[in-house]
């Protein structure tokens, strides 16, 4: 390819277009070699692949600060004998010397090879693959998908595993970096391979910890997470097709707006968005449009959809830069607690209400203040999902769309009665299976009539009391006091709550407008792949969790992080360290006789949830997809724990769990 077929888009976005012409070349290919070192410290990497395009991706430093003259070499040889394209490529230091340069004309469904040659200077050699023709009918797809790999916690065994496959794609669904250095979530143990890392600027919370701030500060993290050789041999390995989450600007964030401490209500973080906005930009190999010069805060668009043959399309969106905030503000709440995690269910529901009622009468769409998506993101993913012929539809989707629940009612019943079975002054008529089931039927429907705030009066208790032979007036009074002394302190559980309200149960009439679109369009074999929570999670989503009978629409498949300690740990540490939530300790943890910790939140969201088909809280790891005309299998994947300071030896899964769906089904098959 000659310079007459070399395009410069916006930025520093390059595209070449292929070329059948040229002979080999082995060396700098015409690049200006004036002796400085160029470091490729960042390896390569791809991304977005499409029949007749690749995007690729390096970063090739220099220590005078003058721009980097290299030579994009690509083939479809590994030896690089014959070049399909050789174009000079200036790596400029106001991009922080990285390179982006789209690749097209390209054969469908094809390996090719590619490097970066300045002078003497090699890249690391990175090999990508197109997707299979519009019209092809490949047999399968095999590609896997993963999030949350948080470089101060744990190790990243996963990526020097996961480079040894055969991908034609890897999937990641965001917090590829985490904004905050210090986080007392991550003060876990780490692996040694991971130093500390140092932010050149960073704002300093409450707590100790620091957070990226200013450019610098967000491309450090990427320069730091890109320096590990397993994550650069798992780029270097096959293409990624990516987005982000909240950690790559903020820890559960919102447009341009922070959600640190209550002092961040009302404030707006653009110029700090837009740096990582910027960073990004220069540190994925993602086709997407990026304009500096726009002020805004949304200044880039992310959101964009792919198609591999008539087996599967691929829509990837965007949910922090549209959404809007979370519909109980911690302000209003207090607080986190109440807002985005453990919110009451009919609270957020009336809250929700209100704010569409209000937006109707303003004239707006009714969606507008409770959305995830936006208003213009959510057309374009209803029309993507209706024009999709493709035999699976997925959606790569950062928030969990599966309900996740806990009945304090039913809660709150069952420690009462656990108390009340170990008192030595009940009569033993009364600790007898049955009648400990009548009395946990009789208290919940006590309690569920009394509420969070309602007169505690134990009526079908009593009854039931008589009905077990206590007729004795003042012993049953004693017995209900009992009970009742046991219960009130917990009155304030006495309702349904939500675990995570920044997940897409916060925002469940969007959600709702969503399944109702594909089912009014007969839109099937919909599979989202998920990330962001820190837990694997399989099961249907639900037209309406709140129905009497819900209906299943599509089904959601989540990954635990690859490094970012587990959902489990989460909540271990709040029933440890929250006086106001200790009594739910039995519904996170136990511990037996020889002081090991025993999971109980696998089956207490199980026994609340019944949606869901697979839960493992403690975990980190990703999942594997295979997927044909008839069936679409995930292979959970969880990773051995660090030990000793050192990344487990390969192969790095301790153990696998393989879910399925069928073709034609919105059920979850779990396996072995």
């Amino acid at each position: 390819m000659d310079r007459r077929g070399f395009l410069r888009l916006g930025g520093f976005v390059g595209v070449s277009t292929a070329s059948m012409m040229l002979g080999g070349c082995l060396g700098g290919g015409g690049t200006a070699d004036d002796g400085q070192p160029v470091d490729f410290a960042q390896g390569v990497a791809s991304g977005d692949p499409r029949p007749d395009s690749v995007m690729l991706w390096t970063r090739a430093s220099r220590r005078d600060g003058q721009p980097a003259k290299l030579t994009l070499q690509f083939s479809d040889r590994e030896d690089f004998s014959k070049l399909l394209v050789s174009t000079p490529i200036d790596a400029q230091p106001q991009w922080d010397y990285t390179v982006r340069h789209k690749v097209q004309g390209l054969a469908p469904a094809t390996t090719y090879f590619y490097r970066f040659v300045a002078g003497k200077y090699l890249s690391p050699t990175g090999r990508t693959r197109t997707a299979p023709a519009a019209d092809a009918s490949p047999a399968q797809l095999k590609f896997a998908f993963l999030s949350c790999q948080d470089w101060s916690v744990n190790h990243w065994a996963a990526f020097e595993e996961l480079a040894k496959e055969d991908l034609d794609f890897i999937v990641h669904l965001g917090d590829y970096i985490y904004e905050t250095v210090g986080a007392g979530f991550q003060t876990g143990k780490v692996e040694a391979a991971h130093g500390k890392i140092t932010l050149p600027d960073g704002t300093q919370r409450e707590d100790g910890a620091r957070y990226a701030t200013t450019l610098a500060d967000y491309r450090t993290l990427y320069q730091t997470y890109r320096s590990d050789p397993r994550i650069q041999a798992l780029h270097a390995r096959c293409p990624m097709i990516a987005v982000w989450d909240d950690h790559e600007f903020s820890d559960d964030c919102w447009q341009d707006s922070q959600t640190y401490a209550l002092a961040d209500e009302g404030r707006r973080q653009t110029q700090r968005r837009r740096n990582a906005n910027q960073a990004w930009f220069e540190y994925m190999p993602a086709d997407v449009n990026f304009d500096a010069a726009n002020p805004a805060f949304d200044n880039i668009r992310i959101y964009r959809d792919f198609r591999f043959g008539k087996l599967a399309s691929l829509v990837m969106t965007d949910q922090r830069l549209y959404r809007a905030d979370h519909v109980i503000p911690e302000a209003a709440a207090k607080g986190e607690v109440g807002s985005r995690y453990f919110v009451p269910q009919t609270a957020l529901a009336s809250a929700e209400a209100q704010k569409m009622a209000a937006a109707r009468q303003a004239g707006a769409h009714e969606l507008t203040p409770v959305s995830v998506l936006g208003n213009t993101q959510r057309a374009w993913w209803q029309d993507r999902m209706k024009a999709a012929d493709t035999t699976w539809k997925l959606w790569g989707n950062e928030v969990s769309l599966l309900r996740m629940q806990v009945d304090g009612v039913a809660v709150v019943t069952g420690l009462a009665l656990q108390a009340f079975a170990a008192n030595p002054q009940v009569p033993d008529a009364l600790k007898s299976q049955a009648a400990l089931t009548a009395l946990r039927e009789a208290l919940y429907a006590d309690l569920k009539k009394a509420g969070p705030s309602g007169a505690l009066v134990l009526g079908s208790v009593d009854l039931t009391l008589q009905g077990f032979g206590i007729g004795d007036a003042s012993t049953r009074t004693l017995l209900l006091q009992g009970l009742q002394a046991g219960v009130t302190p917990y009155q304030a559980f006495l309702q349904t709550f939500l675990l995570n309200a920044d997940q897409w149960d916060g925002y469940n009439a969007e959600r709702k407008a969503l399944l109702a679109h594909l089912q009014a369009n007969n839109i099937g074999n919909v599979v989202a792949l998920t990330g962001d929570i820190h837990a694997f999670f399989a099961g249907p989503v639900m037209a309406d969790y709140d129905a009497a009978n819900p209906a299943p629409v599509m089904v959601d498949l989540v990954t635990a992080g690859v490094s970012s300690n587990s959902l489990l740990s989460y909540f271990k540490a709040v029933v440890d360290e929250d006086p106001q939530f200790a009594a739910l300790k039995p519904l996170i943890y136990q511990t037996d006789s020889n002081g090991q910790t025993l999971n109980t939140f696998n089956g207490t969201l199980r026994q609340f949830n019944p949606w869901l088909r697979h839960a493992d809280t403690d975990a980190q790891g990703y999942a594997l997809v295979t997927l044909d005309a008839t069936r679409l299998s995930c292979e959970f994947r969880k990773v051995k724990p660090l030990s000793g300071g050192v990344a487990p030896a390969q192969p790095a899964t301790a153990s696998r769990k393989t879910v399925t769906v069928r073709a034609g089904s919105s059920e979850v098959d779990v396996g072995g």
